[in-house]
């Protein structure tokens, strides 16, 4: 029979898979002094200080000049803004209550130059470079770089190559804002466009290794070919050398997702790759061009134009939180006033407003600070400022309830485990699908109708699809299944299923393949401490065995694949846990194989041999089936085993005499 009902909504699981890289960086102890007024601590009181309030500590680093490495891990959400010197001074700064030193960055602009009359700049996919900028330079002299610098890139592990290209990664490693500078009289005409790259187009980068690029990966290019990988790594036709007098400089932020795209597909990742994946600030590029243009025209002695060409917002928008004290403290476990945490916020650069409420502050944070997006991420960050060491620990209080264990999910997780520990992939497919008892009065698809009444079905096409990729995809699914309505209610269940994926079986491995399915099917019932789950020849079609818990069918096996009702599995598990003491003697094990007629089950032939084993029968079970011409196969394994004394061979062979005794009696013949 066929039942309609009306659905209003489904939800599909899913699972995903995060990217979750730890980046390191190491900072100069010199190069943080430079910017602050105050003598800092030790380089080892920063390390140690930074370690309990921010990012684990990876070294500390003494070198022979007299400066001091610190290394610091950086998780991804705080690599905005920390994977770079900028981020580490305001910590220090706002930690340590430090006074940081007046920069002047001004610098002469030329109006007699224009970068916009210089270059024409198009973005053919600006939802992948939602912000590109271009500034035009002239009078540039390639020298050697100046000790600072060069004492610079050492500490960051770089080899100084020249002034210019130097300054570009300083640029990066101070701001977080990577850029380039191409020579400007190795392009193609003026016209410069940020574009996917042409199928099988070619990039030699500045090492000079080869890279054919896909349809997928962008470029900046002038009007004849691609200038470099974008945001990723400069191409060497472009690259700046002994003969640059004029270069572009380029500052874009891309796409996260399109430069780990890339990274991935090249296999390149790059130290500008590793901040563009995770997200550079609009800020950080207005800051980093401005630290360019300084450099370049009061140390180097370059023109710049006073004009940039911008394509995009080089704003991004700020998010402000009405933040409650009352929840701080309740989260935190603090007892905390809207004062204290006033005090504890400003010194990071915080926008602070007060409420007519006591309880609630609004705060805003720096454009750079895009972690800060709800108010636990508030709350976590004055938990880090004010320090987790610092908060008293408190008893449980009276009357709490630590919420009972769910034998349903534990059974299942122990499944799960076990599974994918022997090599299984656990599936989710739809509950919607075109063929069920249950139909649909309002389907989504004129396909999709139906409410599934089995896993297998949509089991067995994901293996099928999998046959692709896998030689034999092993994959189960846990699922609610339909199969009918009671009233009004529709009947539901909880379903366990799964397959052992082959292209085809055949007739010689149908056993085989057949035993190692009831294995994993045994190997689920170990984990949940189920015993007594039978598997009885089936009289259906396509069907081996039916699953019996005593009198109740419980679910089906195939050669290779099974179905079940997992409540009714979870019902007979035993939660009591014998323990028996290892004997200290040693065991015996011993085999028979017998050929039956083709009619007789393994059932029928395992009771008869169980009826006479001894109590020192530790385990028995089935090894080995196969069929040949008229008659079949079972191989049984039995281990002996005593508690009080060594068993003898002699011992054992007479319990043996009596099994093949009895299996003869039966017309059975012993291989």
């Amino acid at each position: 029979m066929e039942w309609m009902i009306f659905v209003t909504f489904t939800m599909e699981r899913f699972h995903s898979l995060a990217n979750f890289n730890i980046l390191d960086m190491k900072f100069s102890y010199n190069q943080l002094q430079t910017y602050f007024t105050d003598t800092l601590p030790s380089a080892e009181e920063i390390a140690t200080t930074l370690g309990l309030h921010a990012f684990e500590l990876e070294g500390v680093e003494q070198l022979e000049n007299g400066d001091t490495l610190i290394e610091w891990d950086i998780l991804p959400n705080r690599s905005s803004d920390c994977l770079s010197y900028m981020g580490i001074i305001r910590e220090i700064e706002g930690l340590f209550q430090l006074t940081r030193a007046a920069t002047d960055r001004s610098f002469e602009t030329s109006s007699d130059i224009s970068s916009q009359e210089m270059i024409t700049l198009n973005v053919e996919h600006p939802d992948l470079v939602p912000l590109a900028t271009k500034i035009y330079f002239e009078n540039v002299k390639i020298e050697e770089s100046p000790e600072w610098l060069k004492t610079f890139m050492e500490s960051q592990g770089q080899r100084s190559i020249n002034n210019v290209v130097d300054l570009t990664n300083y640029v990066m490693f101070i701001t977080g804002q990577p850029v380039h500078a191409f020579d400007y009289d190795k392009l193609a005409g003026s016209d410069i466009t940020i574009r996917m790259a042409q199928a099988d187009e070619e990039v030699i980068d500045l090492t000079g290794d080869t890279h054919v690029l896909t349809t997928d990966i962008l470029v900046i290019a002038d009007q004849e070919k691609a200038l470099d990988i974008g945001g990723v790594k400069g191409g060497a036709i472009s690259g700046v050398d002994e003969h640059t007098t004029k270069i572009m400089l380029s500052a874009c932020c891309w796409n996260p997702e399109q430069i780990r795209k890339t990274t991935r597909s090249l296999k390149l990742h790059t130290d500008a790759s590793k901040r563009f994946e995770n997200d550079v600030p609009f800020m950080r590029n207005r800051i980093a061009r401005d630290l360019f243009c300084s450099y370049m025209v009061n140390e180097f002695g370059a023109t710049v134009s006073d004009d940039h060409v911008i394509v995009g917002e080089d704003t991004q928008e700020q998010t402000t939180i009405a933040l409650k004290v009352s929840d701080v403290n309740r989260l935190l476990g603090t007892e905390l006033n809207r004062d204290a945490v006033v005090a504890l916020l400003t010194p990071f650069g915080f926008t602070l407003e007060e409420d007519t409420d006591e309880n609630v502050l609004h705060c805003t944070s720096p454009e750079d600070r895009t972690d800060l997006n709800i108010k636990q991420d508030w709350i976590e960050e004055v938990g880090r400022i004010y320090g987790y060491s610092n908060i008293v620990e408190a008893p449980i209080a009276e009357g709490a309830q630590v919420q009972a264990e769910n034998p349903f999910k534990k059974a299942q997780y122990a499944v799960i485990d076990a599974l994918v520990s022997q090599g299984f992939y656990e599936v989710y497919n739809r509950s919607i699908t075109t063929t069920g008892v249950v139909k649909l009065k309002n389907p989504f698809t004129s396909e999709l109708g139906s409410l599934r009444d089995n896993l297998l079905d949509s089991l067995k096409v994901r293996a099928e699809k999998n046959l692709v990729f896998l030689d034999e995809p092993l994959l189960f699914e846990f699922g609610n299944v339909f199969t009918g309505i009671t009233g009004e209610v529709v009947n539901e269940q909880m379903n366990f299923a799964g397959i052992i994926g082959r292209r085809k079986i055949k007739d010689k491995q149908k056993n085989d393949v057949f035993l190692q399915t009831k294995g994993y099917v045994e190997l689920v019932c170990d984990v949940m401490h189920v015993s007594g789950l039978e598997f009885v020849a089936s009289q259906e079609p396509d069907t081996v065995a039916d699953l019996m818990l005593g009198e109740e069918k419980i679910g089906f096996m195939g050669v290779n694949f099974w179905e079940l009702n997992f409540t009714k599995l979870v019902e007979a598990v035993s939660f009591t846990v014998d323990y028996t003491k290892p004997s200290k003697y040693p065991r015996i094990d011993r085999d028979v194989a017998v050929f039956v007629p083709t009619e007789t089950t393994v059932g029928e032939v395992r009771d008869l041999i169980d009826e006479l084993l001894p109590a020192e029968t530790q385990s028995f079970e089935l090894f080995d089936v196969f069929e040949k011409e008229d008659k079949k196969s079972f191989a049984f394994r039995m281990v002996f085993q005593s508690h009080e004394d060594t068993l003898s061979d002699v011992w054992a062979n007479g319990v043996m005499d009596t099994v093949y005794k009895a299996l003869e009696k039966k017309g059975y013949e012993i291989r």
